[in-house]
């Protein structure tokens, strides 16, 4: 048996062609969206009436973190929406935005607590990467 049939209606996509779509998607702001997984208004929904665990840094190096994964998250969520609206100029600049603030957020990170990822460490000795804490480690 092929269970790959020629029926084309099971492969049908789960968006709207371009043309129907809304070119201007009502966003949350940065922080918010990383609070609640998911930058776009439209298609968010909390899970089974529970709230969001409201993200708070206790330290300078948390802050750091936060605003790296702040920004490197709305930059993706944008990127996805870009795999299928590929001609939206708007989203497109806003994605270059949050691409080069996760840039630089990256790079303010690693000037002052070290490598967040091994590529990043430097060819020197002792090796930067091994000397913790990692960045994924529990920190009081």
């Amino acid at each position: 048996m092929n269970i790959y049939q020629d029926n084309q209606s099971c492969f049908q996509p789960f968006f709207m062609p371009e043309s129907h779509c809304d070119t201007n998607p009502k966003l949350f702001d940065a922080q918010e969206a990383i609070m609640l997984g998911n930058l776009f208004k439209e298609l968010y929904m909390s899970y089974r009436g529970f709230s969001n665990y409201c993200l708070q840094p206790q330290n300078k190096k948390q802050q750091a973190l936060l605003e790296v994964q702040t920004y490197e998250f709305v930059a993706h969520e944008i990127n996805l929406y870009l795999d299928i609206h590929p001609k939206n100029q708007r989203m497109v600049q806003l994605y270059r935005e949050y691409a080069d603030k996760a840039k630089a957020a990256k790079k303010d990170f690693e000037k002052e607590f070290g490598p967040l990822l091994v590529s990043d460490s430097e060819n020197k000795v002792p090796f930067q990467w091994v000397q913790g804490p990692w960045p994924w480690e529990y920190q009081c």
